[in-house]
């Protein structure tokens, strides 16, 4: 009997060990597995966000699982999340997230004068303990874009003439608005203004100069108005120009008189009015025609464009369908339909997102994909729609143990750009590093397949993997193939696969599964 057959399986970090476990899991399991005390910060894994796992969150307990808020996923602009976030209209979360230091700045500008994300008009304001918390400079100039003309006027008063010009002109508008000119004027005695140029080549006179003309009467106030209004602000957009506004999508590509408010604009965060938009799409084609590409490209990264638009967007430019988070059984229907045009993965990509979001099925996706296309999904390396990959290779008869040959590759499933090892550095090759000795032992024997690897190696080294020893992606697919025939549709056999790993079981890792599968059973 070999030694893989007699240790004691388990995990030496159970809570990543279940995250990682999880990130097989299809999205229907999840609703179930999330109650476990186990899986409470399962929402990251190979260090990476799994998203299935944080949609799941959202479905049972209506608000995102702890710690998540923190996560430097949120400042990606291709993640979904952000908008999902935001659309929860949760003073909590909004708070944790203005206290983030991975939101990007304009949506902490946005969020410092939120507004309902479902009506544009109802005030969200931040609760009083973020205030309190809100001392750096960074959140302090947020703060100045605040609806409440007492906290606007706290943070122009504490960060005095080191106030961002663009937030202290919104600032002042506000207190000139609400009728409290005389805070304006004492902020002028006391010097507390910006008196520095601003703008392109510092074209624009200061803060401090606006100020003092608009108390001295209404044609300066209206002049203050007018460059307050220059200064782009979150916005509820209502057209397809104002979505395709070049100016507010990159504020730095052109020279604007007064640099934007909203730098670079997260696809996720603006406020878009869906219902003006439908209504007035169809003579907006019969005069223009189709989606401008940036229209088409941000449509299919929000995670509420109406389902009609995203197909228009989708029919008009093809190449954006793979980013669409949660593509359905049509849509994917449509990109086969223009196979030639995209390419097969393309198709891939649509595929695998629906699968991980719980919009497309194992059994959808074997019989909508066609053969061009099914064949590299069978392949496919991507690790978080794994589950998926294997749910088609068990339904076509490709699952089974393979050869690593060669026993690393450094394929990631995103296409030649973007790679698992570098040939830098000599850890990403070790397969002690990666694996433990046993399995470098054996190597230098005879080839390896996958079983052979899952055998020998520690929970920890597959579903906990550090951040310089990632798993060869054909071992993972392996991995999930087991998974997914004996735990696959029983949150019962996930519970006993979990209990193993935390207490430990004689024998190997996909001999834990299978007994998981039967005890279940």
């Amino acid at each position: 009997m070999t030694f893989a057959a007699v240790a004691r399986v388990r995990a030496a970090d159970i809570r990543a060990c279940a995250a990682g476990l999880l990130r097989f899991a299809a999205p229907g399991e999840l609703d179930a597995l999330l109650a476990d005390p186990l899986t409470a910060q399962a929402h990251t894994s190979y260090g990476m966000l799994n998203l299935t796992v944080v949609e799941a969150f959202l479905r049972r307990d209506g608000r995102p699982p702890a710690g998540l808020l923190s996560d430097p996923a949120l400042s990606d602009p291709k993640s979904c999340l952000l908008g999902r976030l935001l659309d929860l209209d949760d003073p909590e979360v909004n708070g944790a997230l203005f206290l983030s230091p991975a939101v990007p700045r304009n949506v902490l500008r946005q969020l410092a004068g939120q507004t309902s994300r479902r009506d544009g008009v109802t005030l969200v304001p931040l609760p009083a303990h973020v205030l309190q918390q809100a001392g750096s400079e960074r959140l302090l100039n947020a703060l100045l874009h605040s609806s409440d003309p007492d906290v606007a006027a706290h943070a122009l008063r504490t960060l005095g003439r080191g106030a961002e010009p663009h937030g202290a002109v919104r600032a002042c508008r506000l207190l000139l608005d609400t009728h409290r000119s005389y805070e304006l004027r004492r902020l002028e005695e006391e010097d507390r203004l910006p008196e520095a140029r601003w703008g392109p080549d510092e074209s624009e006179p200061s803060v401090g100069a606006y100020v003092r003309a608009a108390l001295r009467g209404q044609d300066g106030a209206d002049r203050l108005r007018e460059l307050s209004e220059r200064v782009r602000r979150p916005e509820r957009l209502a057209s397809v120009a104002e979505l395709g506004d070049a100016a507010g999508r990159d504020p730095l590509a052109s020279a604007p008189l007064v640099r934007s408010v909203v730098h670079r604009r997260h696809p996720c965060a603006p406020r878009i009015d869906w219902c003006a938009l439908l209504a007035a799409e169809p003579e907006r084609r019969r005069r223009d025609g189709p989606f401008p590409y940036p229209v088409a490209r941000l449509l299919a990264l929000r995670p509420d464009t109406p389902y009609e638009l995203l197909r228009l967007a989708v029919a008009d430019h093809p190449h954006v369908a793979p980013l669409a988070p949660a593509p359905t059984a049509e849509l994917l229907a449509d990109v086969c339909e223009r196979l030639a045009l995209v390419g097969a993965p393309a198709a891939v990509k649509v595929a695998g997102n629906g699968f991980v979001m719980g919009t497309l099925t194992a059994e959808q996706i074997a019989s909508i994909l066609p053969p061009e296309a099914l064949e590299p999904y069978a392949e496919s390396l991507w690790l978080p729609g794994l589950r998926g990959t294997a749910a088609v290779r068990t339904l076509t008869g490709k699952d089974g143990d393979v050869v690593l040959r060669p026993f690393f590759c450094d394929e990631t499933g995103h296409g030649a750009h973007r790679r698992l090892r570098s040939p830098l550095r000599r850890a990403h090759w070790d397969a002690a590093a990666v694996y433990g000795r046993q399995v470098a032992d054996a190597l230098r024997h005879r080839e390896l397949s996958a079983d052979e690897v899952l055998s020998m190696v520690s929970p920890d080294a597959v579903l906990a993997p550090g951040p310089a020893a990632s798993p060869d992606p054909r071992v993972l697919r392996r991995l999930a193939e087991l998974v997914h025939q004996n735990l696959g549709g029983r949150p019962e056999a996930w519970m006993v696969a979990l209990r193993l790993l935390q207490d430990g079981f004689v024998g190997t890792l996909p001999e834990l599964l299978v007994t998981a599968g039967a005890v279940a059973a």
